[in-house]
């Protein structure tokens, strides 16, 4: 087959950057924390950070981890890992303790990049990650704090500039087909697989999602979401490099300023990921709002037009995976169908609805989403050093995603729902399994059990049935501020309720099914009766519930100051 691969479309991170640089210089390729960046400033300050690393002993095929919240740096070490053969391993900032532990030991970071405030969560956990042998700090203040439990360097970020002139013409140049990127999904049965991915893929799915907003030269993509996701920075930053066009990127999602924002800097398109579209939607109607292009994902299907009308713009939405996306979008060929995320991208995957027994279903009727790619390194390579896992999801030859999905006649893709035993809550997919581990370690608790339950605002909230050890008890407030200090905030269960017993098969295995009916009414509510929202940076009182300071803060990324 003739996959075309001598077209002039580029399949490296170097090559898109440097291909823009040469072509444009001077064009502002990336607006963010009051600078504007052009094509040729990315290119100087990612070789810049490239040979930063290379004197602090990186080598092709190393990682290096990223620990920080939106910050121009981000950028920087995307491009220059790439640019050096270096895998990138993109960490959710509210990751602590064996969450944080986990993903550092298991992809064998050698350098952290770290924001400086979240410096001590890696400090904590840093005799479980023997692979760690340097920690950069994004700053350039020396480090004065309490020794590390092991000897490793904590050194400011002015290391990467050290050599900014050094020669990097001796550098093997990256391959297509080189590992990139590592990014962690939730696991419904064990801990967070990382997601191996590769240049081409990155490349890919810059390419097709930009496909969904770009109209012309003179677009700028508005974009809000954080860069340690793919959709973050694969929608907006490097779409629109791939398009060499402007984007504008802000440190974090404010409902409050987001029109205003969008209206400053021109703003032709942006994205509304997870709740988004809910959160603008429920305020009050501003004269700022209008933005010609929205890719939404998902956008309940009763208020698609509504929104359309009300900002002025045109719906596009997509489906995918961090291993394969996106696999399904809309676009001139396949115009936006209220409730649907458009039609198979036929060039690049097949994507079918198996039974349980990998049986094809007909048209109409409700299965698992299979992808099979159709060109290489159009989706994951594998699970990071985890071969079973690899086999499994690809069983009989197809990508099993664990996902829910129909066609209709038309062919048009419908998702309906995930895979049982993981959640998806501001925007962030969660593993039960992991946040039923952080549950456990809290003294008093025996064993516990962790289903979803519909959120107000759009995708899931987390309820946790517990059990004690005898003769212990908890208090639920206490409980709260113990999984803030321990677990990432958005992990943290909204219900939480104690009984006897789970409820379990002959064999022993827990029923979800029977907790899953249980009424949120019958749950002890951290918001309702606590008080607690937890809501990005802070933890906050709810006005409307009685009673019960927060007891600890934690990350916000929902709202500006």
């Amino acid at each position: 087959m003739d996959y075309g691969w001598k077209e002039a479309r580029p399949h490296t991170l170097t090559g898109i950057l440097d291909q823009r640089a040469l072509a444009n210089p001077d064009r502002i390729a990336l607006t963010m924390q009051g600078h504007n960046l052009s094509y040729a400033n990315l290119v100087a300050r990612a070789n810049a950070y490239a040979r930063g690393l290379i004197q602090l002993g990186v080598r092709k095929g190393d990682v290096v981890a990223m620990l920080c919240e939106n910050c121009v740096a981000q950028v920087y070490a995307e491009f220059a890992t790439a640019r050096i053969g270096v895998v990138e391993v993109m960490l959710n900032t509210g990751l602590k303790g064996t969450f944080l532990a986990h993903q550092l030991r298991d992809s064998g970071a050698k350098i952290i990049i770290v924001e400086r405030a979240l410096l001590p969560n890696v400090l904590a956990i840093l005799s479980e990650v023997p692979s760690l042998e340097s920690i950069v700090l994004l700053d350039n203040e020396s480090y004065r704090g309490q020794a590390p439990s092991r000897a490793v360097p904590i050194l400011p970020l002015g290391v990467l500039d050290l050599h900014a002139e050094s020669d990097l013409s001796g550098v093997e140049p990256p391959q297509w087909t080189d590992a990139c990127a590592i990014v962690y999904t939730s696991g419904t049965t064990g801990l967070s697989k990382g997601v191996q991915l590769s240049n081409n893929y990155i490349c890919l799915f810059a390419e097709l999602e930009s496909r969904l907003w770009y109209r012309d030269k003179d677009d700028v993509f508005y974009s809000t979401g954080p860069l340690f996701h793919l959709a973050g920075k694969g929608i907006g930053v490097l779409g629109s490099i791939y398009r060499g066009v402007r984007c504008v990127q802000e440190e974090r999602f404010s409902a409050s300023t987001f029109w205003r924002r969008v209206r400053e800097e021109k703003g032709t398109a942006t994205v509304m990921l997870g709740s988004i579209a809910m959160l603008l939607w429920g305020r009050e109607r501003s004269d700022d709002e209008g933005i010609r292009t929205v890719v939404g994902i998902p956008i309940p299907a009763d208020l698609h037009r509504p929104m359309e009308q009300r900002w002025g713009c045109t719906f596009e939405s997509a489906y995918g995976l961090s291993e394969c996306a996106p696999v399904v979008c809309t676009g001139p060929a396949a115009p936006m169908k209220p409730g649907s995320a458009g039609k198979v991208c036929s060039d690049y995957y097949d994507v079918r609805v198996f039974d349980e027994n990998d049986c094809e279903l007909p048209v109409g009727q409700v299965g698992e989403v299979v992808v099979r790619q159709l060109r290489p390194y159009s989706m994951l390579d594998a699970y990071w050093k985890n071969p079973e896992a690899t086999l499994t999801a690809m069983r009989n030859q197809w990508f099993h995603t664990g996902d829910l999905g129909r066609f209709d006649s038309d062919g048009y893709f419908f998702f309906v729902d995930r895979g049982k035993d993981y959640m998806r809550r501001r925007g962030e997919n969660i593993s039960s399994f992991e946040v039923e581990g952080g549950l456990v370690r809290h003294p008093a608790i025996m064993d516990s059990a962790v289903v979803s339950t519909a959120s107000e605002v759009g995708e899931d909230e987390i309820k946790a049935f517990i059990t004690l050890r005898p003769g212990m008890s908890v208090d639920f407030l206490e409980l709260v501020a113990f999984c803030v200090e321990h677990m990432p905030y958005y992990t943290v269960p909204r219900y939480f309720k104690i009984l006897d017993e789970l409820p379990r098969t002959p064999s022993g295995k827990v029923q979800k099914g029977p907790l899953r009916e249980r009424p949120n009414a019958e749950c002890w509510d951290r918001e309702r009766d606590g008080g607690i929202v937890l809501s990005g940076k802070r933890a906050k009182t709810n006005a409307n519930a009685g009673g019960g300071e927060p007891a600890a803060p934690a990350p916000d990324t929902s709202t500006a100051k």
